[in-house]
């Protein structure tokens, strides 16, 4: 005999107790696709030790099925992404409704001219037999602490680890103000061997709070989770705590259980497992420092996370000058504006950004974390930063901007967020352009190891972009002469950073040039926001204002520049700007009043 399933997700339980003398399949499809789009390879037996998630299998003669990203591209195999169906069975839409017609029935990109596809809503991911396994429902999204969350992924996450036979994922707001996901667990798995697990596959923010075992899910008459009787967990457990051993430790907790919400944080903690983010971190950060009399930079949180490890790094650090891999340019709420170093290797002139941009500002400096290896390539930066990123802010969103250098970084970093399955909002570029020259080439090798004239441009670069101006006659620009044009020209309290700094500055702008010359950029799939300047750099005097007809027509080349220089690495719309100023002078404030509203419109588009 034969026995077909389909309508819900299948148990494994109902495959164990049916499938024994019989042909046993499961079968999937929405009405839109007519009836079934998929059938499974006849099922087996398991018992408690097989596999979790029943197969909902092979697309049906006739059906094309594709599993993608939010931005209608594939995803590799084990990923979760959208099911979308193509083929003979698709419907036309429905009656009278045009309007979610068309928001369900889509084009579809992989077939012939006209060719559409029915978006069902529904989460999945190729097994590695060739099989779909169903993860859950897209709209079962829910938002915390500013990252949007799919359950059917934490669920099926859950649901592949062994001794775990049912799971299900809620958001509860036990506490009000206090949302936290809550996952609950049928089977013989051990719940804080299961946690543990899953931290090891899922960012710390789409790992559960607390879970809960039971021994079954309570269901509806009609068969489905009855969500509403999934018990309140009890947030008191005391399992794992290890409570403060001194008054440093004692204040900490304190500060984590202040930022958090939390009554009792223990020592071993880690704050981002507790439900910490990338603007809670801000928070925390500042009121240890306001409270400890410390200067802890934000880096230091995804360093050291628990309560024991940040405690040993109160009293330690140095001056507010000190370069850090990560650092708050300017608190706020909101999607962060994530701002890739310059050239320099410091991200320090997006401060300037604060004025105008209503949200954090977060600079990425180009300076190894403790255990990270120097990078050599602009491909080993982004991963790198898209690894701080990620501690920070799990899959996003993310908003990136970087000027000049710091451009084809945050170009190459957005391309490897998108890799990793984050959702990159908005890539903003400043005066960013990809060069390939020949004679740019040999500029570069024949000065990447003269260091006096590496310092030189780091001189020259923290003089114009002060409104120092350089005199032709004067030659290499060195140290002292440098400080001289400060005492003869400052007018706005600027000085000249420290030697250190300098050398610090000077090691970046030779590696970062030698990584520029073996780059090879890959495809952003998103929109871009660029900003180009008009004039040209010049030494010794900044420039007049172009006449209006003649910055129209340097605006039209500026604009032609970027898109042949973006475009075949942007697939996407790129919207080019021009601000009528020098490379150096983008980030002065006559620059950003002409253009620096438009960037935070863009921002929020």
């Amino acid at each position: 005999s034969a026995l077909m399933v389909a309508a819900e997700a299948c148990p494994p339980d109902v495959v164990d107790r049916w499938a024994p003398g019989r042909v046993m399949i499961n079968g999937y499809g929405p009405t839109e696709t007519t009836v079934y789009a998929t059938i499974s390879a006849p099922l087996k037996e398991a018992g408690p030790a097989g596999p979790t998630v029943v197969p909902i299998g092979f697309p049906v003669p006739g059906a094309a099925l594709f599993v993608l990203d939010r931005w209608l591209h594939p995803v590799p195999p084990g990923v979760v992404g959208e099911l979308y169906v193509a083929g003979r069975g698709v419907g036309v839409g429905y009656v009278r409704r045009p309007g979610l017609t068309a928001s369900r029935f889509v084009p579809c990109p992989f077939g012939a001219p006209g060719a559409r596809m029915y978006r069902t809503g529904d989460l999945v991911s190729w097994g590695p037999d060739g099989q779909l396994r169903y993860a859950g429902r897209a709209d079962e999204q829910v938002k915390i602490r500013g990252y949007r969350i799919e359950l059917g992924e934490i669920q099926a996450a859950l649901a592949d680890l062994e001794g775990v036979q049912q799971a299900a994922v809620i958001a509860r707001e036990d506490r009000p103000g206090d949302k936290r996901l809550v996952g609950y667990i049928t089977g013989t798995a051990d719940p804080v061997v299961v946690r543990t697990l899953l931290a090891e596959r899922l960012p710390g923010y789409m790992v559960p709070a607390v879970l809960v075992q039971l021994d079954s899910l309570p269901l509806t008459v009609n068969g489905k989770l009855d969500k509403r009787a999934l018990p309140a967990p009890d947030y008191s457990d005391s399992d794992g705590y290890n409570a403060p051993s001194n008054p440093v430790e004692e204040m900490l907790a304190a500060i984590y259980g202040q930022v958090l919400g939390l009554e009792r944080v223990g020592v071993d903690d880690s704050f981002f497992d507790l439900g910490g983010d990338s603007l809670s971190a801000m928070r925390l950060i500042n009121a240890i420092n306001a409270s400890l009399d410390a200067d802890l930079a934000v880096s230091a949180i995804f360093d050291a996370p628990s309560v024991r490890q940040l405690a040993q790094r109160v009293g330690k650090t140095g001056g507010t000058e000190q370069v850090v891999p990560v650092e708050v340019l300017k608190e706020g709420s909101g999607v962060p504006l994530w701002c890739i170093h310059d050239g320099y290797g410091l991200s320090w002139s997006y401060r300037a950004l604060g004025d105008y941009v209503d949200r954090p500002i977060i600079g990425v400096n180009q300076i190894s974390r403790v255990g990270e290896a120097a990078d050599s390539t602009i491909r080993s930066m982004a991963e790198s930063y898209a690894d701080r990123l990620q501690t920070l802010h799990g899959r996003g969103p993310y908003t990136l901007l970087g000027w000049s250098f710091g451009g084809i970084v945050a170009h190459a970093l957005g391309v490897e967020l998108q890799r990793r399955g984050c959702e990159v909002r908005r890539l903003v570029l400043v005066d960013a352009v990809l060069s390939t020259s020949k004679f740019r080439a040999s500029v570069v090798r024949a000065i990447a190891n003269n260091r006096n004239a590496i310092e030189g441009w780091v001189l020259d670069y923290l003089l114009q972009t002060n409104n120092i101006a350089v005199p032709l006659h004067w030659g290499p620009l060195t140290y002292r002469r440098a400080e001289e044009l400060v005492r003869r020209q400052n007018a706005s309290g600027f000085s000249l950073p420290p030697k250190a700094l300098i050398e610090f500055m000077a090691q970046s702008v030779s590696t970062d040039q030698i990584c520029l010359l073996k780059h090879v950029p890959e495809v952003f799939h998103g929109d871009v926001v660029a900003f180009s300047a008009l004039r040209r750099v010049s030494h010794g005097n900044a420039g007049t204002r172009s006449r209006s007809g003649w910055s129209r027509f340097r605006s039209r080349v500026a604009i032609r520049s970027c898109l042949k220089s973006w475009g075949p690495y942007v697939d996407g719309d790129i919207e080019v700007t021009t601000v009528d100023c020098t490379h150096f002078q983008m980030f002065n404030a006559e620059s950003l009043n002409e253009y620096g509203r438009h960037l935070s419109t863009s921002l929020d588009c």
